[in-house]
């Protein structure tokens, strides 16, 4: 892989910023008998329980108990269980893991919702609980209403997935088909004493979006746990660009071309970097090749700003900072002038085959699993 000392520097510091240990150790307090979150105390009642759903699940599932075991001798604990996707467990058999397909849903998810909401119905109303949410959710936590079946909602979330539509309006129609999200899970939950962490992947950041919310309603706002954001969009690129050679971009939530087009009138200037986080879907036609949002993103735009010869020495990178980026095992690429010119974009951009174009150029970037989900993050500077 070609990537230059600041791409590595860069990727470095964004999987640093989103560390769930690190993060959550600023927000969540344990003591003998309260948890304090953010100032909030609450009091401990009755086993304290650790739930957590979405692609973050187990690597934060894992940070909170480690936090939790460090600063407390509360003894009174119950169930520990995570719900994530494939291959994104950890190493920790104190934790009951559950994995399921993303981002399409599968039979199995049903089965693994079903346990899920199983082991939830363990904790008494007595109880605390303590919830994690990230995105991801949304395919994995599902079970259909009863007069859906399983072969229509799968195509109706494999037609929303290819839609084009963003993240927010594809949630809406995601909460209407589902028995657990709008604040449904909590039908399922005898315990009041609810605390929520979220991660939001939503543009927007309107937490009850994250995942659909399952226990978040958008009708019944009244009826809502205590809730806190953990890390988005907004607080990594606010960390990001402490710099002052740094620009804080925007948090997109449109079209690829408006964003693009938004991007090319707020270039950077010398020795200057310009960050953005958020997404633009992209809407695929039937015979699509392999790629997904930011390598897509990264060739597409450099078509467009090298056409003009004084932008380039503008360099180009995307990454999905879950670590992956559509359905391939990179996060995102990298691009230069240079590179750009040693390979014909045309004929993999008509394809929508930009994964190919960037192994074939080397400059794929692979994190592996982040341990979180903020959405997608861009970083366009000169040198």
């Amino acid at each position: 892989m070609i990537q230059p000392f600041i791409v590595q520097k860069l990727i470095s510091e964004v999987l640093s910023l989103l560390d769930p240990y690190d993060n959550m150790k600023e927000i969540i307090k344990f003591e003998d008998h309260c948890i304090k979150l953010r100032g909030n105390v609450h009091e401990l009642r009755g086993a304290l329980h650790f739930f957590s759903a979405g692609k973050a699940a187990s690597y934060e599932l894992d940070a909170i108990l480690r936090i939790f075991e460090e600063s407390c001798n509360y003894n009174n604990i119950g169930l520990k269980v995570a719900y994530t996707k494939d291959s994104h467990t950890v190493e920790n058999d104190k934790i009951i893991q559950l994995e399921g397909t993303h981002p399409v849903v599968s039979e199995k998810n049903i089965e693994q919702t079903q346990l899920f909401l199983d082991y939830l119905s363990k904790v008494k109303g007595e109880d605390t609980l303590i919830f994690l949410l990230s995105g991801g959710a949304s395919a994995l936590l599902e079970m259909p209403q009863d007069k859906i079946s399983f072969e229509d909602l799968k195509s109706k979330h494999k037609e929303l997935l290819r839609s084009g539509l963003g993240i927010s309006e594809m949630n809406k129609m995601r909460k209407s088909l589902s028995k657990v999200k709008d604040g449904k899970l909590l039908n399922f939950i005898k315990t009041k004493n609810i605390l929520q962490l979220i991660t939001c992947d939503i543009p927007s950041e309107k937490l009850e979006d994250v995942s659909s919310g399952p226990m978040l309603s958008s009708q019944h706002k009244d009826n809502h746990p205590f809730t806190l954001l953990g890390q988005s969009a907004s607080l990594l690129l606010n960390n990001l660009c402490r710099d002052s050679s740094r620009i804080r971009g925007k948090i997109y939530d449109c079209s690829l071309e408006q964003m693009q087009n938004d991007l090319l009138s707020h270039l950077p200037g010398s020795n200057q970097m310009l960050i953005s986080g958020g997404e633009a879907p992209i809407k695929l036609p039937k015979n699509s090749g392999k790629g997904g949002r930011n390598t897509h993103f990264v060739l597409s735009f450099a078509e467009i700003v090298y056409k003009n010869p004084s932008n380039r020495d503008i360099h180009i990178m995307s990454l999905g900072t879950d670590g992956g980026d559509g359905p391939t095992n990179a996060a995102g690429a990298y691009i230069s002038y240079e590179l750009y010119n040693s390979l014909s974009s045309r004929q993999y951009l008509e394809e929508y085959n930009s994964y190919a174009y960037f192994e074939k150029i080397g400059t794929l970037i692979k994190t592996g699993p982040t341990k979180t989900n903020v959405m997608d993050v861009r970083f366009i500077w000169r040198e």
